[in-house]
């Protein structure tokens, strides 16, 4: 939720005095992370340390579904077991044809990873430069915490949206503490160095806003 990637080296370091096997998901870290983007588990060196790799299609591969890949045992025993799975349809043929497209993407065109960072660092860097809380994220996710209430923060990305021309995903109590707003940034390789800069821009008007009480009265009228 905060961008942070988990402990992943810990944990397999406690496999050699534990007997239990390693479940990653890795939902932003599959594409974007590791040398090759094969993820956190390449990123921490720890590859071969993991038992179970879970991913979703929907980050880097921009379509929807999920996979696991583990060794074959693992594999036919989730696949006949796993209640989702028993009880749940294929995925259309053309997202199958568009996933493996998607896949041969990542692995042959190491520029769009590379495009992906840049706009990754240049909005991380700008944030912290502007004065915003990104917290301690080391992955594509940015996390922008501000100081509010749930009213607000519906308001807020509303302006940001329909004013700004910018969709962020908004978390709100009980995720996190009540009075905090956290809004969850994720550049694409598509963005550009100017999206980069209308997107800060655009976050320190709303941030003066809401510092003003500006999204308070709109939230207040609205009731």
């Amino acid at each position: 939720m905060r961008g942070e990637q988990g402990k992943l080296k810990e944990i397999v370091a406690l496999k050699k005095k534990y007997n239990f096997r390693l479940l990653v998901d890795d939902a932003h870290g599959f594409g974007t992370l590791g040398e090759t983007g094969a993820g956190a588990g390449e990123e921490q060196g720890i590859q071969d340390g993991i038992d179970v790799y879970f991913a979703t299609f929907a980050k880097s591969m921009a379509g929807f579904g999920a996979f696991f890949a583990a060794d074959n045992d693992v594999v036919q025993h989730l696949k006949y077991n796993m209640r989702s799975q028993m009880f749940a349809k294929s995925l259309p043929m053309a997202m199958v044809k568009g996933a493996l497209k998607r896949l041969d993407m990542l692995r042959t065109m190491p520029e769009l990873k590379a495009k992906l960072w840049e706009n990754v660092n240049a909005l991380q860097s700008g944030l912290k430069e502007n004065g915003f809380d990104i917290g301690r994220t080391n992955t594509c996710v940015t996390p922008v915490f501000l100081e509010g209430d749930i009213p607000e923060a519906m308001a807020l990305v509303q302006d940001l949206r329909e004013n700004y021309g910018i969709f962020c995903s908004i978390v709100v109590y009980p995720v996190i503490p009540k009075g905090m707003i956290l809004l969850r940034l994720i550049p694409t390789a598509a963005h550009t160095l100017d999206d980069v800069t209308e997107t800060i821009t655009a976050f320190s008007a709303i941030r003066d806003k809401l510092k003003k009480g500006i999204y308070k009265r709109i939230a207040a009228a609205m009731m």
